[in-house]
């Protein structure tokens, strides 16, 4: 517990802090909180481009072509999500490539097989257990986004022959899209 005197202390050295004086510094200070840019409230995060994320929403937008206001609703959302997919294959990729290069620095190269490294990377660390569950979350809201937006289209050109397939598609998981 901090005494009375600390927090005033505190309190004169927080006045002298004038924080990130650059925009690079700026930029660089608010990605501080961020650890894996998977729940980040920007969606490009690290090295991703902005203009690589407008040409995958482009593709999508050409592909699902989402009419009305919910359609693109979740139209957006499944962007979104794809979008967060691919960092996981990506920030999965680099746990392994960590993993295995510490395993080998430092010593002879010695060839270990993806299936050593899996164990030692599980076993350490609960890492790819966190990846896994954000992994699963995202493919259920990305699967339950596409699910109701070809429904509601589906709907829309009066086509209940898919209606009641994605129906069927959806029996016995723990979502209704109704």
């Amino acid at each position: 517990m901090t005494s009375d005197l600390q927090n005033e202390a505190n309190r004169r050295n927080a006045l002298l802090s004038t924080g990130p004086r650059t925009e690079r510094g700026r930029r660089i200070s608010s990605m501080n909180a961020l650890r894996h840019g998977l729940t980040a409230q920007h969606v490009t995060v690290f090295d991703e481009e902005e203009e690589d994320f407008r040409r995958f929403h482009r593709e999508l937008m050409r592909v699902l072509r989402p009419k009305g206001a919910m359609k693109a609703q979740l139209f957006e959302r499944a962007v979104i999500c794809a979008w967060r997919l691919r960092r996981v294959y990506r920030i999965e990729t680099g746990l392994f490539g960590k993993a295995r290069k510490s395993w080998t620095s430092g010593g002879p190269t010695m060839a270990i097989d993806i299936d050593t490294v899996y164990t030692r990377l599980s076993s350490q660390r609960d890492d790819l257990a966190k990846l896994s569950r954000y992994e699963a979350s995202m493919e259920r809201s990305l699967r339950r986004a596409l699910l109701d937006l070809e429904r509601r289209q589906a709907r829309r050109r009066g086509d209940d022959g898919v209606d009641r397939m994605l129906a069927r598609a959806t029996e016995g998981s723990r979502f209704s899209l109704r």
